[in-house]
């Protein structure tokens, strides 16, 4: 298999960014350094497993279960297919928390996957701690190692659980509910791109109208902050606003982040102090 030869395919498979995925892959299965790939374009590369992850991509599966890690937030993490894969949209949320968690703060990461933005968080705010949940034992199991991997692992707790359910964080207190829920609505699921319905269906289907978890999580959160406290949301293109009313019908105020494309993606909603300690 040849670099040109395999960008090819990938172009013909209807893979947008052929070359850099290509690139990639040999780099990862191929052992070619990216500097060295200019000049290897046409050389044969023979290596089973680069021909099964070119195999792999051409059949649409996404990049980072074929490698099976990704950077995110400077931070490597490993994956399998229980976990949405990291975006960069996101980092937005993480950085948002860094700047608004109280110092000492323990904040709980709902949703949390490979435990990206959990991960990162108390990477960069050492003096934070957290309880990570999903509903998907998988994905626990991969964001607990990511935790390792990140030097963490002391400060996180995991736990399986429905953010739906009534019972949801009963008993719990935080200085901070941060979430990337799904927020796709049911009938636009199966328009997604094919990578993007290869990874878990229930870390993408927010309901009828994609706000299924931010009525849930944003009514369960008001009795499990602490004063003071706030809910961090990542969000769909065109629901900030949405998110910020149902926000409102719980006392809480809202503010909104736009991402480096200029698209609303972060509402954090403050809990307002209470003087009676309510």
């Amino acid at each position: 298999m040849t670099y040109n030869k395999a960008t090819v395919l990938l172009r013909e498979a209807g893979i947008e960014n052929a070359e850099i995925d290509a690139a990639i892959l040999f780099e990862h299965f191929g052992g070619i350094a990216s500097h060295s790939l200019p000049f290897m374009k046409n050389e044969e590369v023979d290596s089973p497993e680069l021909e099964d992850a070119i195999k792999r991509r051409i059949a649409r599966e996404p990049l980072q279960y074929i490698i099976g890690e990704w950077y995110f937030y400077g931070l490597r993490f490993t994956l399998n297919a229980d976990c949405l894969c990291p975006r960069p949209d996101t980092e937005l949320t993480v950085e948002t928390a860094i700047k608004n968690l109280p110092p000492r703060a323990h904040f709980c990461d709902i949703g949390t996957g490979s435990g990206a933005i959990a991960v990162s968080v108390l990477h960069s705010r050492p003096d934070t701690t957290a309880e990570a949940f999903d509903i998907n034992e998988n994905a626990l199991s991969a964001a607990a190692e990511n935790a390792k991997l990140n030097g963490v692992s002391d400060r996180i707790k995991f736990e399986i659980a429905d953010a739906l359910a009534e019972d949801f964080l009963d008993g719990r207190k935080y200085d901070a509910v941060i979430s990337n829920p799904p927020y796709i609505p049911a009938s636009v699921v199966p328009t997604l791109d094919p990578e993007v319905l290869l990874e878990p269906h229930r870390a993408l289907d927010g309901g009828e109208d994609g706000l299924d978890f931010y009525r849930a999580i944003t009514k369960k959160a008001k009795s499990v902050l602490l004063d003071g406290g706030f809910i961090l949301y990542e969000v769909g293109i065109g629901q900030a606003h949405d998110v910020a009313a149902i926000g409102a019908e719980h006392g809480f105020t809202a503010e909104i982040f736009p991402d480096l494309g200029g698209i609303d993606r972060a509402v954090l909603l403050r809990k307002a102090y209470n003087s009676k300690g309510i």
